[in-house]
Formats: structure tokens, sequence, C-alpha cells
């Protein structure tokens, strides 16, 4: 099989987020950025905090909504550099903003995080916990589908623009959860960039019992959805069109 390119020249990733979910006391977006804040802050200087919008919804309605359980209260932004972090009640991001670090950094910077919310003792069982790569192909790559490995049908008509669509596809003892539109905006620094999103998140199939289990999960997370990337979403064509380097 022929080696997975190691980066692309032309990189069409906009964003990497880590996710962790956890169930644990109501309040918890409330305390732990504090705790997460004064740790973070010693190797991020510039390191700032802000409120969202949704730390102003009252915790009886936001416990009870699907759609905004897992809703951010905290931002904490490098100013600077490329990571920012997010705490709800019962989420936690690491979001790694365009350009990319790379694998190696990210990781560290996710298992650093990760020691830092053990060592707080508040989330002794962290739950599903997923990393997820969002990709802009813009250009020639994003006027249909024809950069992707993807067909679609519907009775006599052939799709191949103006498509929003999600699908799951097992993977072995991980789940990747893919999501792809044609036709989208992407919000690049305060400029609209239109083009084509390919939003793909990858997860275990299996709840990790402790934070160790998680972090032992990091790497395979990683290597799952770079190969279904690589393998299975984008044409060879326009891999080579995005200057692959091995």
């Amino acid at each position: 099989m022929k080696p997975l390119p190691k980066r692309l020249k032309k990189e069409p990733l906009i964003e990497v987020i880590w996710q962790v979910q956890f169930e644990v006391e109501q309040g918890m977006g409330d305390v732990l950025p504090g705790i997460l804040f004064t740790k973070l802050r010693k190797k991020h200087a510039a390191l700032q905090l802000r409120r969202l919008p949704s730390a102003d919804i009252p915790a009886q309605i936001a416990q009870f909504d699907p759609n905004l359980r897992l809703a951010p209260k905290m931002l904490m932004e490098d100013r600077g550099g490329p990571f920012a972090w997010q705490v709800g009640d019962r989420v936690l991001t690491l979001n790694c903003r365009k350009p990319y670090v790379g694998w190696e950094r990210f990781k560290e910077t996710v298992v650093a995080l990760t020691h830092i919310v053990e060592g707080s003792g508040l989330i002794p069982h962290p739950q599903r916990h997923s990393l997820r790569y969002i990709d802009l192909l813009t250009g020639e790559l994003a006027g249909d589908l024809a950069a992707l490995k993807l067909r679609m049908n519907l009775g006599d008509h052939e799709i191949r623009d103006r498509v929003q669509m999600r699908l799951e596809i097992a993977d072995a003892e991980y789940l990747h959860v893919i999501q792809i539109a044609t036709g989208a905006q992407a919000n690049l620094g305060g400029e609209l960039i239109p083009g084509s999103i390919i939003d793909l998140e990858t997860l275990p199939a299996n709840t990790p019992d402790n934070w160790n289990v998680l972090r032992e999960q990091l790497d395979a997370l990683h290597d799952r959805s770079r190969a279904l990337f690589f393998q299975q979403i984008l044409t060879e064509e326009t891999i080579q069109k995005l200057e692959p380097e091995q």
C-alpha cells in the first residue's frame, strides 16, 4: 500500500479539535476554567479568559436541552498562538487554528491538558472523547464532488454539487463521523472563504475507563483519521494537487 503523505504543502486544514465529555456535578463550567487558566498561563503567558454567551443560559434549561448540554461557557485564547481552550459543564476542548502545528505538538498539548484536569480531581472519569479535523477545499477542488471519492445518485439524477450530508462509518474499534458540505463558507480571520468543507471526527467505539486509557488512544485516533482521509475521502488526483510530502 502506498505510504500516506506526512503533510500537504497546500494544506486545506483550517482547524483541529480534541474534545472530551464528562458527567460531573453541575457548575463545573464555572470552577474548572479558573484552575486551567492558572496552570496554562505558566506556559502560555498571553492567555486570556473570556466568558461566552452560553454562560448566561440558566442551568435548568441547559441541562435538559440536548443542544445546550455541551455548549462551552468559557473560552481561553493564547493571543498570538495557535491554541484555544473551551470549557463547559460537561465538555472541554482544545482547538488549534490555522496554521496547524503538527500532530506531535498538538498531542503534547492535549496530554498536558489531561494531566491538569486529572490532577484537579474534579473529573475522575472521562467519557466520550474525539479528534476532529476540519478541511476546506477551495478553487478548482471545490466546484463539485469530483475531488472526493464520493458518488451520489437519487434515482436517475447524479448529485454533483449543492450537497450537505452526514454519515457514520465503523472502523474496527473506532467510529468516524463525516460531514461534507459543498458551496459552503468558512470564516478565516474575519474573511469568508468559499469552498467545500470536510469535517471528520474520529472517536473510540468504547468509552475510556480512565485518563491513562484516554491518553493511550490518542495516537490511534490520529492514525485512523489520517488513513481514512487520504485513502477513502480524497482522490489521488486531489492529493497530488495539494502537493503531498512523504
